[in-house]
């Protein structure tokens, strides 16, 4: 009879582990992270100027618990993070939070529009500069206020959009670690049988 119940205190116990490993890949697997301007980085020498990251910025939709990484070359560039009027004057001087060893991986913590510029010489004027919303469900993005969407991207009155697929990586790694999970708990379970 105590083997029985122990047995069974065991199980509970591995079945409460198994739903929180659960819950937290599940979270894991809601997250995304973005690469600052794609294959091009986070660079004041940009095709498309002024608006290469409000472009960008516009194609993603962007949720809390997301990362962005900005790559750049250290001692040439840097991120930013500053309010909004500084984001729109490119004033240097005053930012938030300076992070000047790369790749900054940048964590999206809160919802609201999060402004990040590079203090280097005139680049934020060169266009090296992102602005992001953040919000709490997947969905269309908009550009962010102050920003316009480039020509002929403009989307009607009335008509939905839908958002980009994620990046085939971003939901297999969470699949194959919650495969990993149930098997290794199956197997563990199967030895204590």
């Amino acid at each position: 009879m105590a083997g029985a119940r122990a047995r069974t205190n065991s199980a509970v116990r591995v079945l409460v582990v198994m739903a929180v490993e659960l819950l937290v890949m599940l979270r894991s697997a809601e997250a995304a992270t973005y690469t600052v301007g794609g294959s091009t980085g986070w660079t004041n020498v940009v095709n498309g100027g002024a608006s290469f990251y409000s472009s960008w910025a516009s194609g993603n939709t962007f949720n809390v618990g997301d990362i962005l990484v900005f790559n750049f070359v250290s001692g040439q560039h840097d991120v930013a993070i500053v309010s909004e009027s500084d984001f729109s004057s490119c004033n240097t001087g005053s930012p938030i939070t300076l992070l000047t060893n790369p790749p900054v991986n940048y964590p999206l913590n809160t919802t609201g529009t999060v402004y990040f510029i590079c203090t280097h010489d005139s680049h934020c004027s060169q266009g090296q500069k992102l602005s992001v919303t953040v919000g709490t469900t997947s969905g269309p993005t908009t550009s962010p206020p102050g920003t316009t969407s480039p020509p002929g991207t403009a989307t009607p009155p009335g008509t939905t959009t839908t958002p980009p697929p994620p990046p085939p990586s971003s939901g297999t790694y969470a699949y194959v670690s919650c495969g990993a999970m149930f098997t290794s708990m199956a197997i563990y379970l199967f030895m204590m049988w």
